[in-house]
């Protein structure tokens, strides 16, 4: 699974629906998040229980800990696949996560890129042209957090050197 997802590019549809907490947002602050040197992006399809497999709170705090560690260098791109979208508004609000995700209701981004039905490789950290760098969820298995941390931080040591 591994070798047929690195380095691969994931394409992103361009009529996905952004929001933070339920509600429309402004498009630019979206379409920031992919400029950014690195994304992670996660993709969440409308099987089984949204609730479980979101771990919102976790992520907030994997998002702090980014932020701290890398700055502004790191976006994170989720894209939704919600069966209700009360329940996702819902989510949102409980767990006030209050960072932009698109809404998918198509599944548009699955029919471009044929994601596997396992979730722990529906994540992945992506490049700044979209290229997959590492496939894995941090939220089941911090081994694979601890691989994006290594991966941003050798692409930062290699740029360095190449610069001096």
């Amino acid at each position: 699974m591994v070798n047929e997802w690195v380095g691969k590019e994931i394409k992103f549809p361009a009529d996905a629906q952004c929001c933070i907490l339920g509600k429309d947002t402004v498009s630019t602050l979206c379409a920031d998040l992919f400029q950014k040197e690195y994304k992670v992006m996660l993709y969440v399809d409308s099987s089984g229980c949204s609730d479980c497999r979101l771990k919102l709170s976790q992520w907030k705090q994997l998002i702090c800990e980014t932020d701290s560690l890398f700055q502004d260098r790191v976006g994170f791109v989720f894209f939704f696949q919600p069966k209700d979208m009360r329940e996702m508004t819902y989510l949102f609000r409980r767990d006030e996560y209050n960072y932009p995700v698109f809404i998918d209701k198509n599944n548009a981004i699955d029919k471009l890129n044929h994601f596997s039905q396992e979730i722990k490789y529906q994540c992945f950290l992506l490049d700044k042209d979209n290229k997959v760098l590492v496939l894995g969820n941090p939220m089941l298995n911090p081994q694979v957090w601890e691989l994006y941390k290594e991966r941003i931080t050798e692409k930062n040591n290699l740029t360095t050197a190449y610069h001096r």
